[in-house]
């Protein structure tokens, strides 16, 4: 949750300074404007808080939720504009230490349960 909460606070692309909750807040317009690479990965977060929240889940399907959360953040590295202003103009981008941080929380949260899969096991 910490590298959720950092994610939140950094810049999510480079070439643009737009922070993580602004992402976040905004993602949903990418379900209306048909841009998959901006609403499937906006998906991700409830796939995480999904996980976090529902403990009653069994192992197995807690991990494949993580592993399709992971999927689905990677599909922003597809995303290679963002608007500029409104007059329309689009600045390019590529993901940036905010993506890297984001996408940080999802894959400690699998490795953590792995251990207590591997841990079960044995």
């Amino acid at each position: 949750m910490l590298l959720y909460g950092v994610a939140l606070i950094t810049p999510m692309f480079f070439g643009t300074w737009t922070i993580g909750v602004f992402g976040l807040i905004m993602g949903w317009l990418g379900i209306f404007a048909l841009e998959p690479f901006v609403a499937i990965p906006w998906f991700a977060n409830f796939l995480y808080f999904g996980n976090l929240i529902f403990n009653k889940l069994n192992l197995k399907t807690k991990i494949g939720m993580s592993v399709l959360t992971i999927i689905f953040a990677i599909l922003i590295v597809g995303l290679l504009s963002l608007p500029d202003n409104a007059g329309g103009n689009n600045r390019e981008v590529t993901v940036g230490i905010g993506f890297l941080i984001w996408i940080s929380s999802f894959i400690v949260l699998l490795i953590g349960q792995l251990k207590e899969k591997n841990k079960n096991v044995g």
